[in-house]
């Protein structure tokens, strides 16, 4: 099931599931990061380590790969529960979150193998109009009311006109 799938840009929140035909030892963050793991997934470039899980199946049989995928981390796995519970081996979870824009297919070769890719769509709420007086424009604004530092500077300004045509008048007069 080695088919190239292309790289959804938008949509949600994707994993690819492969399948590793190695030891777990061998898959390690320096592995993860280079370019050799790039291109065994057709990948232009290496994915972010954070974005990269892997584990032996063996660790899940308590628990099952198809929950863990499910619940525990909230993929929609479709009718594909008894596929993954049935998967033995080292698994690697390539997440959305960790791919290059440039990276439009993933097409990986041995040693991985792709078992299929789940998404956790994002679900937006419809988009509802406001019907509020603030949302139809500007509210009119009132005149904001006098401090009384404003009226202290009105009067001083009116005491200071009515000064200087004092000084005014009495210049002009004795002049």
């Amino acid at each position: 099931m080695n088919e190239p799938q292309d790289i959804p840009k938008t949509g949600g929140r994707y994993v690819w599931v492969l399948s590793y035909d190695g030891p777990v030892a061998d898959l390690n963050t320096e592995l993860i990061s280079s370019a050799s793991f790039a291109e065994a997934l057709g990948l232009w470039t290496p994915p972010d380590t954070a974005a990269v899980e892997w584990f032996d199946l063996a660790a899940m049989k308590g628990y099952g790969f198809a929950r863990y995928l499910g619940e525990a981390s909230g993929f929609d796995i479709g009718d594909d529960a008894a596929k993954l519970d049935a998967l033995t081996g080292v698994v690697v979870m390539l997440y959305s979150t960790g791919l290059d824009d440039k990276d439009t297919r993933l097409s990986p070769e041995p040693p991985f193998a792709l078992i299929g890719r789940y998404g956790m769509p994002i679900d937006l709420p419809p988009v509802v109009g406001i019907e509020t007086e603030s949302a139809k424009g500007q509210l009119p604004q009132g005149k904001p009311p006098k401090s009384a530092a404003r009226m202290s500077g009105m009067v001083a300004t009116v005491v200071l006109i009515f000064l200087a045509l004092f000084v005014a008048a009495f210049v002009w007069i004795g002049g």
